[in-house]
């Protein structure tokens, strides 16, 4: 797709150069200096809401921007790692940010700089583009779960303790299993004793299980303490949605909202308005900050731009997506949350401006090749002491096997 239009945005062209880290450009013809090009994962131009905010953003820009659609987000990883070392790849590339591990060791993409707009982003999201101490990509937009409650039904949990909503009448449930546990939601629970999956050197995950570090005792108890007061949903997402229906406190994230609103076979609850629907922060069960999970979209820049005649016009397009302007579009046209907490701000649907507020600390998961098997050990950990009555010790077991599966992977 080729989108050409006119004229320049003289404040985004002064942020580009934070962004490109060049104050000039080699002496090129000038189309070839304001053309940039983009891939994107997405199966259409309408798949993607950046794509529609860069054709606005186009109009002001005088920028010739080619967006290139690759089938699929593992076709266009692949296309990256084939395309940018022989300088015939993209200048920007859309996408989750758990790539970003593999592009920057791979030698594919470039630090950046946010500007004026760095003080705009958390430094949990910011986390899941650094590598190094370095920033390699400007997130766009995140998703992470929240505390949700049924306003007709039950009490605000605002300003409450995590302890008093899970006493409560009204019940509190997560999705877990017995078995499996729930490692991605239990994360949570789990930060708010100091614990993350994998510990973190500065704005970074390492690769050692966090779950037997300080706090891991109380963290323990407070399973044992609590894991029957938890309603376990028997049907995955129907239930949840039920569970939010029925009264009771919910942590989930936003791909919930609208089943909250389906009528549910076999729920004995009905349907509630986007209006009833209440959402907010998840209360800390061990005193200390709450980090939960996110994901992080986000945008890349070739490493191969600095030495190009577009390094400004690149710049350019970088420092609108990292501005409240672009992170507005991407919500008003697809719903999602923008990554800067300015664009939070300015959100008017009151469900996902909370979701954006909640997940400020939220931390982007970690994407090792491992995952599946640090996921298993930290949930059947988990789910023993609170749910099956095994020992402090047996747990600590599990977590060490755990660490010793992943070594030297």
């Amino acid at each position: 797709m080729k989108i050409t239009k006119r004229g320049i945005v003289a404040a985004v062209a002064s942020a580009a150069l934070l962004l490109t880290g060049v104050a000039t450009v080699p002496a090129q013809a000038a189309t070839a200096a304001k053309t940039v090009t983009i891939w994107s994962g997405a199966e259409t131009i309408a798949g993607n809401p950046i794509h529609k905010t860069l054709q606005a953003f186009a109009k002001k820009s005088g920028l010739t921007i080619n967006i290139v659609l690759k089938p699929g987000a593992g076709v266009l990883r692949q296309a990256l790692i084939s395309a940018i070392p022989t300088g015939k790849g993209p200048d920007l590339a859309i996408g989750a940010h758990d790539w970003t591990g593999q592009l920057v060791a791979a030698g594919l993409v470039a630090p950046v700089s946010l500007g004026a707009e760095n003080k705009n982003f958390s430094a949990a999201i910011k986390s899941g583009f650094t590598v190094g101490g370095k920033l390699y990509g400007v997130p766009t937009w995140t998703e992470n779960i929240a505390l949700y409650w049924n306003k007709s039904k039950a009490p605000s949990p605002v300003g409450k303790s995590l302890q008093s909503l899970i006493d409560s009448t009204n019940g509190f449930s997560t999705n877990f299993t017995k078995d499996g546990g729930d490692p991605y939601h239990f994360s949570s629970f789990a930060s708010s004793f100091g614990l993350t999956l994998f510990t973190r050197d500065g704005a970074e995950w390492t690769k050692n299980i966090g779950y037997d570090e300080a706090g891991a005792d109380k963290y323990v108890a407070w399973l044992k303490a609590n894991g029957s007061k938890l309603i376990m949903p028997a049907n995955g997402w129907d239930d949840m949605a039920c569970n939010v229906q029925k009264g009771r406190y919910v942590i989930s994230g936003p791909w919930l909202i609208g089943h909250i609103s389906d009528k549910i076979s076999g729920c004995s609850a009905s349907p509630i308005t986007r209006e009833e629907i209440g959402v907010t922060n998840i209360p800390s069960a061990g005193g200390k900050t709450v980090h939960q999970f996110s994901g992080v979209y986000g945008v890349w820049k070739s490493v191969k731009v600095a030495k190009k005649s577009n390094a400004i016009a690149v710049g350019q397009v970088l420092a609108y997506l990292a501005s409240p302007t672009a992170q507005l579009a991407f919500y008003t046209d697809a719903k999602n949350i923008p990554a800067s907490q300015a664009a939070v701000a300015k959100v008017t649907d009151p469900l996902l401006k909370a979701f954006g507020i909640a997940g400020k600390n939220a931390y982007p998961m970690p994407s090792y090749s491992f995952m599946d098997t640090v996921w298993d050990k930290v949930g059947k950990a988990e789910a023993g002491v609170a749910f099956g009555g095994k020992s402090e010790a047996w747990y600590y077991s599990v977590i060490k096997a755990g660490q010793t599966a992943i070594a030297g992977k």
